[in-house]
């Protein structure tokens, strides 16, 4: 990455791994941006030797730094950013496996705001383009809503949840953000509820941007929502790397681990 993004940490994988396997994490999550430069197999092993499994992969530097967005205000499809998802789905493939999960954030695209239901229309072709491609490489897509102070479309879980249907494919469902379900959702827990046969992976974030109880989030509430639908997957930070990666990450985890049920909360270490 070359511009700052919402990961904790940026640049060396196995740096960051291993910190975070010291600190104890389950898992990371990757932010690619060119999967061509990068070695799959070496972060496999990497993330073997840390004992780390791959939570998921997030494709918000397609946005973030190339501007790719799938779907172009005039409606056509940016074929560019189409290839470099393709290329992001061979790779998550190729180098994790089956089951290994890719968000759909800001890549989407705008599309036209004067222009809703075209729009929408546009946006489900591409989307089950892309989960065809996906399916048999044995990825997941996985579309997150995104507050309309950042795109004009899908910025609800509900939204999330009907154009999950409109797309109509299994391996299609939902990222659901905490940050964005705060602004735009009339109730976090109940969206979970609605969202249980849905929802694929988790990002959390205070409403300022910053590790999970930093603000005012009741994790409480939202971590034992996510217990009672029986939610088994992952749940990632995507925040500022605040006051800095290590104590952010830290304190990420010592907050969180305190509402996990059957989890012994987490020490605190000297990350080196």
């Amino acid at each position: 990455m070359e511009l700052p993004t919402l990961a904790v940490y940026s640049g060396d994988f196995q740096t960051a791994f291993s910190k975070l396997a010291r600190l104890g994490y389950d898992g990371v999550e990757l932010m690619i941006r060119r999967p061509d430069r990068l070695d799959g197999p070496l972060i496999r092993r990497w993330l073997e030797e840390t004992r780390l499994e791959l939570a998921g992969v997030c494709s918000g530097a397609l946005w973030g730094e190339d501007k790719l967005g799938l779907v172009n205000p005039d409606l056509t499809v940016n074929q560019a950013a189409a290839s470099r998802f393709r290329e992001l789905i061979d790779f998550a493939s190729a180098s994790f496996g089956p089951g290994t999960p890719i968000n759909i954030g800001r890549v989407r695209g705008d599309a036209d705001p004067a222009r809703p239901e075209a729009s929408l229309e546009v946006f489900a072709k591409v989307f089950r383009e892309l989960a065809e491609y996906a399916s048999p490489r044995g990825i997941r897509l996985l579309l997150e809503p995104i507050t309309i102070n950042q795109v004009p479309f899908i910025t609800t879980t509900q939204d999330g949840i009907t154009m999950a249907n409109r797309v109509g494919r299994s391996n299609f469902g939902l990222m659901l953000d905490v940050y964005h379900m705060n602004i735009e959702d009339v109730s976090i827990e109940d969206s979970f509820r609605e969202a249980r046969e849905y929802c694929g992976h988790v990002h959390v974030c205070d409403n300022n941007r910053k590790w999970p109880g930093s603000a005012h989030l009741d994790f409480g509430s939202i971590l034992a929502v996510l217990d009672e639908i029986g939610y088994s997957g992952f749940v990632s930070t995507e925040i500022q790397p605040w006051p800095d990666p290590d104590t952010a990450a830290q304190c990420s985890l010592l907050s969180l681990r305190r509402f996990v049920p059957g989890r012994m909360p987490v020490t605190q270490v000297q990350v080196k």
